[in-house]
């Protein structure tokens, strides 16, 4: 019989009823309060950005479009056109866009020597290593310089004055001939010589005063010279 009591207590049993694992896990429940607070809810209720976007600036400066339509009224293209009109009338020759050259040269010959270099044909072509036309005489027509050179006799002086009408193959297009005058005084010694030569145009003003010394007073005297 003292193995039977022994059998009846059971204590294993008891251990097993208490199961406190279950009290903590089913009454606390922490992490559900944490949800029901919900801060991100609150947040994206203030929805800033879609105040931004009620202002649409960019509709307004669409609707002003000042700066094509002003341009459009001004036209600038006619105040070009009339700078263009005003360039031509610029580039158009009168008679007040011209230069003039004066020169004064002593020549150790007699104005008849003088004079027949200026004018002969065959004395001029000598002088200027070219072909040269045209007498001496008013109305006629001349060339030098293997033609180079061109004009018309308007006063004939003989020894003294010898007045043309001048331009040459560089001659800007619709500018007058100019005016070429001679005027031959004895000096002692020789001749004075004064050339006016007016009515140039001031592009090539330059050019030509340099030619009439590189191309006729130097070789003239350098001619004279040997013939002393």
């Amino acid at each position: 019989m003292a193995t039977k009591k022994s059998a009846t207590k059971k204590p294993a049993k008891k251990t097993a009823a208490k199961k406190p694992a279950k009290k903590s896990a089913s009454a606390k429940k922490p992490a559900k309060k944490a949800a029901a607070k919900k801060p991100a809810k609150k947040a994206a209720a203030k929805k800033p950005a879609k105040k931004a976007a009620a202002k649409k600036p960019a509709k307004k400066a669409a609707a002003k479009k000042p700066l094509a339509k002003k341009a459009a009224v001004k036209k600038p293209a006619k105040k070009a056109a009339q700078k263009k009109a005003a360039a031509k009338k610029s580039d158009t020759p009168s008679a007040s866009a011209t230069s003039t050259v004066v020169q004064h040269v002593f020549l150790s010959a007699p104005p008849a020597k003088i004079f027949a270099m200026l004018t002969d044909p065959v004395e001029h072509g000598r002088l200027t290593g070219s072909t040269c036309t045209g007498e001496p005489v008013v109305g006629e027509r001349f060339t030098a310089g293997d033609g180079y050179s061109h004009g018309e006799y308007e006063i004939v002086d003989v020894d003294q004055k010898i007045v043309q009408t001048w331009s040459t193959t560089e001659w800007p297009k619709g500018h007058a001939p100019s005016r070429l005058e001679f005027v031959l005084e004895p000096v002692d010694g020789g001749t004075e010589l004064v050339m006016t030569h007016s009515g140039l145009p001031p592009s090539q003003a330059e050019q030509y005063r340099q030619g009439w010394i590189d191309f006729y007073w130097t070789p003239m005297r350098a001619a004279l010279g040997k013939e002393v």
